[in-house]
Order: structure tokens, then sequence, then C-alpha cells
């Protein structure tokens, strides 16, 4: 117990020696960090975050054809990955190009240097449910909320245009297979020559089903050389000839080769042509109400503000770094003039041993005099109590 109350007595009084030294280089050290903190550039931060409503998942419309998602979070997935294809390459040149951040006519690998650079100031992460932010960082804080709105725009945009998209596709599937279905009507003796003019690869394929069914039934009554299998030949290559046409019409898209069978029946092929007209009516109606009605599919929940006070440097956490780093420095200070340099008693010490004396200790005046005093009193009670 002795031992430590001397130890902490020590660390005291080496304390108390250096407390100048200490004061001094903590001080100095946070006044190091605080005009730092002034002297680094900073960066402001505009953000904004949207809402995306669960309906734009689940059209009802199109949910017989392409499913919706019901699942938060696959919703969650899909809205990460629509933002991400929104900040895309393109769209960080845009911006590098409209903002003047860097020069698009440079080499390759010097380009997505400053692409990725710029890309590492966005940041987007889910804020929970369907609820997404969008951050930007820059030095100029106008141009960080220019860039942050203009970033909103983009993604509202690319939601809304790819929703619009996935409607148009099956409306441009539904309108040809409407138009094979008119043109499978109007197939009789010169099936063939209105299967061209309505210019519908649909409809040929299913002239071409209807030709190899025909084959197939009288290969079994007749021989290959029979005049109507001849013609049923000819007439085959033909429409194989047209289907190539289209082929190439098309810019070499594959189109699938196995069409529906158009039923030979008018009853029932008027029964499908007017549903399929049903549907596509349908379909034109949903494109309307999509493009009026962009704002019921994302909600904003904040909009970008010009942001007033930088982000970074923090002058709080500088100072409290100078801080922690001033105390490191001071205890490196007392070690190197406790440890590593010798001290006076030390050199008084190595001198007396060269001198081939001995060192008994420090002499202070007052404190030995009073000892001194002390012991002197005790010595002349001690002897009239003996004379006594």
């Amino acid at each position: 117990m002795n031992s430590d109350i001397v130890k902490v007595r020590q660390l005291l009084s080496l304390l108390n020696r250096h407390k100048m030294a200490i004061v001094s280089i903590v001080g100095v050290t946070i006044g190091f960090a605080i005009s730092l903190s002034f002297i680094i550039p900073k960066q402001f931060k505009a953000q904004f975050e949207i809402n995306v409503y669960s309906k734009y998942f689940q059209n009802p419309l199109i949910s017989a054809i392409v499913p919706g998602v019901y699942n938060i979070p696959e919703m969650r997935f899909t809205i990460d990955s629509m933002i991400k294809e929104a900040i895309s390459d393109d769209y960080i040149d845009q911006v590098a190009a409209e903002f003047e951040i860097y020069q698009l006519d440079v080499s390759e690998a010097e380009l997505a240097k400053n692409r990725q650079f710029l890309r590492n100031r966005f940041q987007y992460y889910s804020t929970g449910g369907q609820s997404y932010r969008v951050t930007f960082q820059d030095s100029d804080p106008y141009r960080a909320k220019k860039i942050a709105k203009k970033t909103l725009d983009r993604v509202k945009g690319h939601f809304i245009d790819t929703r619009i998209a996935t409607i148009e596709v099956v409306k441009s599937i539904m309108l040809e297979r409407l138009q094979a279905l008119s043109a499978s009507q109007k197939l009789g003796a010169s099936g063939t020559e209105k299967a061209l003019a309505s210019r519908s690869p649909e409809a040929l394929r299913a002239e071409l089903n209807k030709i190899d069914a025909s084959i197939s039934a009288l290969s079994k009554q007749y021989n290959m050389n029979h005049p109507r299998l001849q013609e049923l030949v000819l007439r085959r290559k033909t429409v194989s000839s047209w289907l190539e046409e289209f082929k190439e019409d098309l810019g070499g898209v594959h189109q699938s080769e196995g069409a529906i069978a158009i039923p030979s029946d008018k009853h029932i092929s008027g029964e499908l042509t007017g549903k399929f007209f049903t549907k596509y009516h349908d379909f034109n109606m949903a494109l309307d109400i999509e493009k009026r009605s962009l704002e019921s599919y994302l909600g904003v929940i904040e909009r970008p503000q010009l942001p007033t006070a930088a982000t970074w440097p923090k002058k709080r956490l500088f100072a409290m770094l100078g801080f922690i780093l001033g105390f490191v420095f001071a205890f490196l200070y007392v070690f190197v003039r406790e440890v590593v340099s010798p001290s006076k008693i030390d050199f008084i010490k190595h001198e007396a041993s060269e001198l081939g004396g001995f060192y008994l200790g420090e002499y202070r005046a007052g404190l030995l005099d009073s000892k001194l005093d002390r012991a002197s009193k005790d010595e002349a009670v001690s002897i009239e109590f003996v004379t006594r």
C-alpha cells in the first residue's frame, strides 16, 4: 500500500515538474488542429429522399401478363437496382460536362478515374420500407444543390419511363397478335398473298403451320408426287421465303418460331379478336393514366435544399483529435526527458564515479535544518529526563 502511495506521489511530482511543457504541447496541438480545419477545403452535402409506393409494382392491367412485386425486401432491392441504373456512367459524364467537373476528351484510363471519383461523391441507401435517400457532396453548396435536384429528376424519370416502357412492350405484342388475328380471318384461297399484304409475321407463321398440318394429313393418303402435295410444298417454300424477308427487315432480330394456331371457326376467331381489341383499348387507357399520374407513384419526402453548414471538416472533431494527440506528444516529451535523456542526478552520479566519490543524496537547506532542530530538541528532552 505504501509503495503504491509512493508511486502516485512520484507520478504527481513528475507531472508537476513538467506541467508547463504539457500544457504548452496540448495547447499548441489543439490550436494547430483547429487551424487545419479552416485550411482544408469544405465539403457540403445536398440530399433528397423519395418513397416508391406499392402500386408502382402492382399494376392491375398487366398483372396477368407481367407479375407484380408484393414483397417489401424485393421492392427494396428493385428500388436500389433502379437507382443505380439511373445514376449510370452516361449520367455521370453528363453531370461532369454540364458542371465542368472534368473533361471528357481525355484517355480512357483518366476518364474512368475521374468518373469513379465523381461517382464516389454520390451515396444512396434505404431509410426503411420503400423510402430511399440519395446524397451528393461538393465543395460548392450551390452546385451540390443543383446536382442533387438534377439527380432527383433523373431518378423520377427513370422510374416512370421504365414503367411506361413495360406497358409499351406488352401493348406492341398485343398489337402484333391482334394484327395476326385480323389477317387470319382474311386468309382464303389466296391466303398467302393477303398475309404478305398484312406484313404480319405472326399471320405467316400461322399459315405455315396450317400448310404443315395439311401436308402431314395428305401424305398419309398420297405420295409426295401428288399435285395437291406439290402445290402445298410450293406454298410452304413461298411463305418461308417471305418470313426470311421479314427477318431481314427487322435487322436480324430473332423472332419466335412457334406461332399460335388460329382457329378456323369464324365465331371463335371473332370472339378472340374482340377480346384482344378490348385488352388493347385497356392498355391505351393505362398509358394515358401512367403519363398523367407521374407523381402518384413516387412521393418526394425531402427535396434538395441549399446546405448551410459544411459536413467536412468538423471543428469539434478536429479539436478533440488535437486534444488526444497533444497528450500523446506530451507523454513522449516526458518519456524522453525522464528516461531517454540523462537527468541532473544521473549526471552528478556519473561525475562522482569518475572522481572516485559517492553520491549520498540531494541537500535541501530548509528541510535539513528543520530535521536537525527537531532531532536536537528530542535529544535535550531525553537528557533532561535521565538527569532527573
